[in-house]
């Protein structure tokens, strides 16, 4: 029985340090800036109660791990957009795996700033910068570098948590998005991954080209069942349940007639007996 990989907390850096540094990297080349990154001595804090710390070797291997995928996507040259959502989907389960973060550490927006700009800076310039040849400086918008939901490198390792490393892998760009900016769907990975799940399957089955807008449907659907109706006392089969009966109900409101549906229909799951006194818990 092999033992468990210890879960690590990484340094940190707060955002008045991280906006300073990002000053300097903002006049520099790539070349320049992967030339002076040095982790050997890490000069930041740490979540002061941690008990296990990422220190030189994890930071230099996961920084190694990050380069190395990025130039198999042509790091440091210009490639199109679809060339860097490929090279989302494919460094987001190396990140998460390679990281081991405690998912408690991960909350914390300083630990992708210290990731963002100590470790792949030159990395996150080439993925979302633009590099402004009249002033010599890169542009880049601060979502990227400074907000939770969009941070460079924190997204993708939230969406593999939270999704799973194969729906991350299959869900469109746009759909991730959509799940994990909402909190509330987002944050609780039972029911964002059964409404990723559940979107592939609907989608194959009825071979629409109205995809996004199915999604779209069901989620605002989620959103307002959400206000009476309390998902995060469900069983796994009931959030399953639940789940089916909104894609059925959008994809009927937009006109969406599935060849062959693989799940039961709301009717015949009504006409069943209950299991339960009441079919979903309410508020």
């Amino acid at each position: 029985m092999t033992a468990e990989k210890a879960l690590l907390c990484y340094p940190r850096m707060a955002l008045y340090d991280s906006s300073l540094s990002w000053e300097l990297l903002r006049s520099q080349s790539l070349s320049e800036i992967g030339s002076s990154i040095d982790l050997t001595n890490i000069q930041a804090p740490y979540y002061p109660l941690a008990r296990q710390r990422a220190g030189a070797e994890e930071l230099t291997s996961l920084r190694t791990k990050i380069l190395g995928i990025a130039e198999g996507f042509g790091f440091p040259s210009a490639v199109s957009s679809k060339v860097l959502v490929e090279f989302d989907r494919s460094v987001g389960p190396e990140v998460h795996a390679q990281m081991a973060i405690m998912p408690a550490d991960a909350s914390a927006i300083d630990v992708w700033n210290f990731i963002n700009t100590a470790v792949v800076p030159d990395v996150v310039l080439w993925r979302y910068g633009r590099f402004n040849v009249q002033n010599k400086k890169w542009n880049i918008s601060e979502d990227r570098l400074f907000d939770m939901t969009r941070t460079t490198i924190g997204r993708l390792w939230w969406r593999v948590h939270l999704l799973g490393p194969e729906l991350a892998g299959r869900l469109g760009e746009d759909e991730v998005v959509n799940l994990l900016e909402k909190p509330r769907i987002g944050g609780y990975p039972l029911l964002s991954r059964a409404m990723g799940a559940h979107l592939l399957a609907f989608a194959s089955e009825t071979n629409t080209g109205r995809r996004m807008e199915l999604f779209r449907d069901a989620t605002k659907r989620l959103l307002r069942k959400m206000a009476v109706q309390s998902v995060f006392v469900m069983s796994s089969q009931q959030v399953d349940v639940f789940v089916t009966s909104l894609f059925l109900e959008s994809a009927s409101a937009l006109g969406i007639s599935p060849a062959e549906v693989p799940i039961e229909t709301l009717s015949a799951r009504d006409s069943k007996p209950r299991i339960f006194a009441t079919e979903w818990p309410m508020y």
